[in-house]
């Protein structure tokens, strides 16, 4: 199958490549691409390629670009596109696209209330997508990953990482706050086997874990266990209030971190399990841990 791939160079299309090597794969992205194009500002230009399955992954999460990359280059996309529809088409969204404190275990057909500009580019993304391929009869196939994780992480998670290991990271105590993650490698196996599928699909490994138990595990996968440091919520408050200079206290107790990572939101990944079953994701905390011996991992 001729596949075109947007965004490869990123974590995911890392793990997707070497999956789907045995197809013709064109990659499409801002330098080092078959086909070099920043979506962000311009219109690709395919010729006579004609496409089976677009897996549409470049996108971003930074609140500046994100209508611009993840909306209107997704627009600039499908214009290209318009000549020579492809047979399937895959666009990766996010689990942002729901409300930061929608509970435990959330299913796809719960309602969109995104609160940060990159969920909301995400769901009006998917609109977008939905009402193209539906136009031109083309099977489409929306991925909702969780925190992703793998060689190559960025954004959040490698900003929490850094925190970790620089000892900045300084957890308010009794935030029991959920989130839900999964190993990248699982959201490009997850693609292979629903391109042909169709549908909306939450990725995540459905365990969903505290903010202190990833902490700790990113604390251990730098090799050195290091104890984490807790605060009561006055505390925490008046730190922020005399001490917000300090990189700790920066790093974890700003307004907007705290209500970040004060909010429980977990995606189940049911309506997946239902439609492929016999796939089991890794535990994600257990990897990061470097704790699960059949998790290809990389340096």
């Amino acid at each position: 199958m001729n596949i075109l791939i947007t965004g490869a160079s990123g974590m995911l299309g890392g793990y997707l490549l070497p999956l789907l090597r045995d197809n013709k794969i064109t990659t499409l992205q801002r330098h080092d691409a078959d086909i070099i194009c920043d979506l962000k500002a311009d219109r690709p230009d395919f010729g006579n390629k004609t496409f089976g399955l677009v897996i549409h992954t470049a996108g971003s999460h930074e609140e500046a670009d994100a209508f611009d990359l993840n909306l209107e280059g997704t627009r600039r996309l499908l214009d290209a596109l318009e000549a020579n529809p492809p047979k399937e088409f895959v666009y990766v969204s996010s689990w942002e696209v729901y409300s930061p404190d929608a509970g435990e275990h959330i299913q796809e057909d719960h309602r969109l209330w995104a609160s940060s500009k990159v969920g909301q580019s995400k769901a009006r993304t998917e609109d977008l997508v939905a009402g193209w391929c539906a136009a031109h009869d083309v099977l489409l196939t929306i991925i909702r990953p969780a925190r992703m994780f793998g060689k190559g992480v960025k954004g959040e998670m490698k900003t929490l990482f850094n925190d970790v290991v620089n000892s900045r990271y300084i957890h308010v105590r009794g935030n029991d706050a959920r989130l839900s993650l999964v190993c990248a490698i699982d959201v490009a196996q997850a693609i292979c086997r629903l391109h042909s599928v169709g549908g909306v699909y939450n990725v995540s490994d459905g365990r969903g874990a505290k903010w202190i138990e990833l902490a700790e595990a990113m604390s251990a996968n730098c090799g050195a266990m290091k104890r984490q440091t807790f605060l009561p919520d006055k505390w925490a408050a008046a730190a922020w209030k005399f001490a917000s200079w300090l990189p700790a206290v920066k790093a974890s107790l700003s307004p907007a971190t705290l209500a970040r990572r004060s909010k429980t939101l977990t995606i189940s990944n049911d309506a997946l399990r239902k439609t492929v079953a016999d796939w089991e994701p890794y535990p994600t905390i257990d990897v990061i841990n470097r704790q699960t011996r059949e998790y290809p991992y990389q340096d």
